[in-house]
C-alpha cells in the first residue's frame, strides 16, 4: 500500500502556519494502571517499555519505546508502512533528552538527540491507542512526557518505581491468610496456654475488691 507523502516545499509553510497559531495549554489525559511502564525483561539487564507515538511532523506512527541501562529502542506497531521507523540507539550516545520546543512553543513531546545526529520526538500515549489500529489520537489520549525523559536519563529510579508498583499489585492480588487462634493451636497440641495480656482481661467491677 502506497502512502501519500507531503511535498518538501509544503513543510516550511506548515511550520510557519503552526507557529502563527495561538499557544494554548495542552489538556493531557490521566494515565490508568494499564498505561504504566511495563517491566518486560526482568533479571540482571531489565527492560521497561512505554506506549508512545513518534512524530513525523505531518503524521505519526505508534508503538513502544523500550528502555534499559544501555539502550533505547523503538518498536513500530502501526501503521504498517512506517515499520521502517523502528530503531535502536545506545544510551551513552544520548546527548539531549528534554521537552520539545517548536518555534518557541513547548510541545507535550519528549525530544531525544544522539551523537550520530539523529533526533526523535515522541509523545507518551495511552496504551489502547498505541496498540490500536487508528493512526490518530485525541488530546486526552496524550500523557505527561516527563516519564520518557526520566526513563532515558534516570533509568534506575523509574525501574524501582515499576518494581514497587508490581510488588504492590501482586500483594493486593494475593488473598490474605485466615487468622489463627494461637491458644487453640497450643491447647490442641497439649501445651500450656499463656494468660491473655493485661489489656485483654475483663476489668474488675467496682464491688469486687477484697474487704
Amino acid at each position: 500500500m502506497m502512502r501519500p507523502r507531503i511535498m518538501r516545499a509544503a513543510i516550511p509553510l506548515a511550520v510557519f502556519l503552526l507557529a502563527a497559531l495561538p499557544v494554548r495549554a495542552q489538556r493531557l489525559g490521566t494515565p490508568g494502571p494499564e498505561d504504566a511502564p511495563q517491566l518486560v525483561t526482568p533479571g540482571p539487564d531489565p527492560v521497561i517499555r512505554i506506549p508512545v507515538a513518534h512524530d513525523h511532523f505531518a503524521s505519526n506512527c505508534f508503538g513502544y519505546l523500550y528502555f534499559s541501562k544501555k539502550t533505547m529502542r523503538y518498536e513500530v506497531l502501526h501503521p504498517e508502512w512506517d515499520k521502517d521507523h523502528s530503531f535502536e540507539e545506545r544510551i551513552p550516545d544520548l546527548t539531549v533528552a528534554r521537552q520539545w520546543t517548536l518555534m518557541g512553543s513547548p510541545q507535550p513531546y519528549a525530544e531525544f538527540k544522539f551523537s550520530d545526529g539523529r533526533t526523535y520526538h515522541f509523545v507518551r500515549l495511552k496504551r489502547k491507542i498505541a496498540e490500536g489500529t487508528k493512526d490518530e489520537f485525541a488530546e486526552d489520549d496524550l500523557l505527561p512526557w516527563e516519564l520518557l525523559v526520566d526513563a532515558a536519563t534516570t533509568f534506575d529510579t523509574v525501574l524501582a518505581q515499576v518494581q514497587m508498583a508490581n510488588a504492590q499489585a501482586a500483594a493486593a492480588a494475593t488473598p490474605a491468610a485466615p487468622a489463627v487462634d494461637d491458644s487453640t493451636v497450643m491447647d490442641s497440641a497439649g501445651l500450656e496456654v499463656p494468660p491473655p495480656p493485661p489489656w485483654a482481661r475483663p476489668a474488675a467491677s467496682a464491688g469486687s475488691g477484697r474487704s
